[in-house]
């Protein structure tokens, strides 16, 4: 049954077991070597003729983020949560985030010397539960910090979705030192369960201490379900229905649309990039059901005659809010937006195949947005290898040290890289977590290197950033 209570209680659920983890890619966004660095910018391309993510293991990546707290921020080191330690390094509205993308197919093509084409397919399972600090407090140090002021504030909640993307991804040199790019996408959706923000307003009664409050969630699921209720039409018990493999991953009843947009520009000997992705939304109109109530409610604060049956009073508050909070339910579609994300930084080359760089990335989380800063060192082999060392701050934590290379010869390449090494030694105190790792083929690199070579003031080998004089000059054309 869905109550205030319930509602409540799974929230505070989900916040404390879900891993500390995110979606970054700050290590991945300057690692313009590796293919998959066009997922976070279109206008990437590559150094050869075409490259295919090896089937199956193109590119497997998992992150997971809180944006203000770690485990030991409620861990004592004992079997009893520190919860007031917990809120007291929360921010106003704090964040957990899971993203797991699985990207089976992918490849791209030079179409020629300035056009680029590539593809990918990938499965993307998105999580972000969001709590107000204000509301989380209410539970831990009581009603008494509200007198004469109330408490107002949005309700807790998830967002979480599973959804299949096809990516179709072009870019084009303009001019000698300018590269534009732009992914289309078409995206279905799967499954999903999104909690609306709304307002919650509690007053608190002077003399009483007792709670009056107002309060209209909303609840969309994307799945099948059966739901029951008693003669008012409201809700008394909500179960899934069978689970069928094949209707569920080839379901395509739920449309959506998106974008992305990225530009590479070099001026002088500083390269800047910058992308916009996840520009879109999601129809949800197949097996889909809200879930809502409009009402107020009014909770009566422990007497110590009460103290002295504890069960009995436990019972009747769980009997006074299931009267009065109900729901009611009807079968109705719904849009959902993506979460945005920005890049924006450049590198300099330091020495013929080392770059120093740093980037910002934003991402537009429920109701505000999530900055973060890396600083980042990329060495090149001659043959095409990398490695890359970068510093992040990021969720309000400074303890980000990251590692990434793309190892392998003109034909291979075997990349793996992670945002936060410090999570295998402190796992305890981090608050960011991410891998990414995958394989690529290559073919006509051969090809491209008889005819150009890597100029001395490039450490990336990007022959696409070359004018049309060094390109003759290179080739051995007058």
């Amino acid at each position: 049954m869905f109550t205030m209570q319930k509602y409540s209680l799974v929230v505070l659920a989900l916040l404390l077991h879900i891993e500390l983890f995110s979606q970054q890619d700050n290590t991945l966004f300057l690692m313009h070597n590796v293919p998959q660095a066009n997922f976070i910018n279109p206008a990437v391309q590559i150094n050869c003729q075409q490259y295919v993510g090896l089937p199956i293991l193109s590119s497997f990546h998992l992150n997971v983020n809180s944006t203000g707290f770690s485990y030991s921020s409620f861990a004592n080191g004992t079997s009893a949560l520190d919860l007031n330690g917990l809120v007291g390094q929360m921010h106003s509205w704090d964040f957990l985030s899971e993203e797991l993308h699985y990207t089976p197919i992918s490849f791209g093509f030079m179409y020629d010397r300035k056009q680029y084409f590539n593809f990918a397919l990938t499965e993307r399972v998105e999580t972000k539960v969001f709590i107000p600090k204000k509301f989380l407090s209410l539970f831990v140090d009581g009603n008494t910090q509200f007198l004469g002021n109330g408490l107002k504030t949005r309700n807790p909640g998830v967002n979480a979705m599973y959804y299949r993307e096809f990516s179709f991804g072009y870019s084009k040199q303009l001019k000698n030192d300018l590269i534009v790019g732009v992914h289309a996408k078409l995206l279905f959706g799967l499954g999903g369960i999104f909690t609306r923000r709304k307002p919650i307003n509690v007053e608190v009664d002077a003399l009483t201490h007792d709670l009056y409050g107002s309060w209209n969630p909303k609840v969309d699921v994307a799945y099948p379900v059966s739901v029951s209720t008693d003669a008012q039409g409201n809700v008394t018990g909500v179960n899934p229905d069978g689970f069928s493999p094949m209707s569920f991953f080839l379901n395509f009843g739920n449309q959506g649309l998106a974008a992305d947009f990225g530009f590479i520009w070099k001026k002088d000997d500083i390269t800047w990039s910058g992308s916009i992705l996840d520009l879109g939304l999601i129809w949800w109109h197949k097996q889909t059901t809200r879930f809502e109530n409009q009402g107020e409610f009014a909770y009566r604060g422990a007497t110590p005659a009460d103290l002295a049956d504890p069960d009995a009073y436990i019972n009747e508050l769980n009997d006074s809010i299931n009267n009065q909070i109900q729901f009611t339910h009807q079968k109705k579609g719904f849009i959902t937006l993506l979460n945005p994300k920005i890049y924006f930084g450049g590198n300099y080359p330091i020495h013929e195949r080392l770059l120093v760089g740093g980037h910002i990335r934003t991402e537009w989380y429920p109701g505000r947005p999530v900055l973060g800063l890396t600083l980042s060192g990329t060495a090149y082999s001659k043959k095409g290898s990398s490695v890359s060392l970068t510093y992040s701050a990021m969720n309000g934590s400074f303890m980000n040290l990251g590692l990434g290379f793309g190892w392998g010869t003109e034909k291979f390449q075997f990349y793996m890289m992670s945002d936060n090494l410090m999570v295998a030694f402190f796992p305890e105190k981090a608050r960011n977590a991410n891998l990414r790792f995958g394989f690529n083929m290559f073919f006509g690199c051969t090809d491209k290197k008889k005819e150009v070579k890597v100029p001395r003031t490039d450490g990336c080998g990007c022959y696409w950033r070359w004018d049309d004089k060094t390109r003759r000059k290179k080739s051995g054309v007058k």
